[in-house]
């Protein structure tokens, strides 16, 4: 107990020396002092025995309480990564800090090579989980634009224990995105064929046939005619479900076959 007393002891007085600094009359609006003072992860790390778990929260809610200052003040959120960092050597199983530094630090701070070094960290540290690369997958896909990599990082969250379906759903939209129309079918079909869920059925259902529909559109602008089109429906025969297609002037319509 005196141990413990001495830890939380020595983390109040450094975060209050900090807040107190932070407010000197010559350091008043100057956020960037107030953590200048903040231990190291290594040093938090020595000095919490056996009361990492109490730390950590109080490390995680001075995280939330800077990030939500500063996001609605000045937005300087220069000290995040040094935060995020530190909680991380503190407690490498701390999910929750992973996803919300990585997703924070690209987007807020505009740093997302600190970012993807968070998340990074986090699947060195749990490498079983599907929510560290499915967020990095989510950056990809929102922040980089970079489709290839973003269908990559989906798919391989999916592979990972306990991953929900959507995982793969992601991976589908970003094949999408990218133009590779047939590879998006390929995952909404296996999609199809491995959900007993039916509402999963039917989306996979109706994206295959949106797709299907956007290929009609594109192949009528590039000049081909309905017997051409047609004709390379025919290579799609890896469908699981059966359909019929009705073809108009610049559209068609997909019926599934019960």
């Amino acid at each position: 107990m005196k141990k413990f007393l001495i830890v939380i002891i020595f983390f109040i007085l450094t975060l209050s020396f900090a807040f107190l600094l932070q407010n000197l009359p010559e350091n008043k609006g100057k956020f960037e002092t107030e953590l200048l003072y903040f231990p190291s992860g290594k040093m938090i790390k020595e000095i919490s025995l056996d009361y990492k778990t109490t730390l950590t929260n109080i490390m995680w809610f001075q995280i939330i309480q800077y990030y939500g200052q500063h996001l609605l003040t000045d937005r300087k959120l220069d000290h995040l990564y040094k935060l995020f960092d530190a909680i991380t050597q503190l407690d490498s199983n701390f999910l929750q800090c992973y996803i919300f530094g990585g997703t924070v630090i690209t987007y807020d701070m505009k740093k997302p090579d600190l970012g993807m070094a968070i998340l990074k960290k986090g699947m060195v540290n749990l490498p079983t989980l599907w929510q560290i690369p499915f967020i990095q997958g989510f950056l990809y896909y929102v922040y980089f634009q970079d489709y290839e990599k973003s269908y990559r990082w989906f798919l391989f969250s999916s592979t990972k224990k306990d991953a929900p379906y959507y995982c793969k759903t992601f991976a589908a939209a970003s094949k999408k995105k990218e133009g590779d129309y047939i590879t998006a079918i390929k995952l909404w079909n296996q999609i199809y064929d491995n959900s007993n869920n039916r509402f999963e059925k039917q989306k996979a259902i109706n994206n295959i046939i949106t797709i299907l529909k956007e290929i009609y559109k594109k192949k009528v602008k590039e000049g081909e005619n309905q017997f051409q089109i047609m004709e390379e429906f025919k290579k799609i025969d890896f469908i699981s479900f059966q359909f019929n297609i009705k073809f108009f002037k610049d559209s068609i319509s997909l019926e599934v076959k019960d």
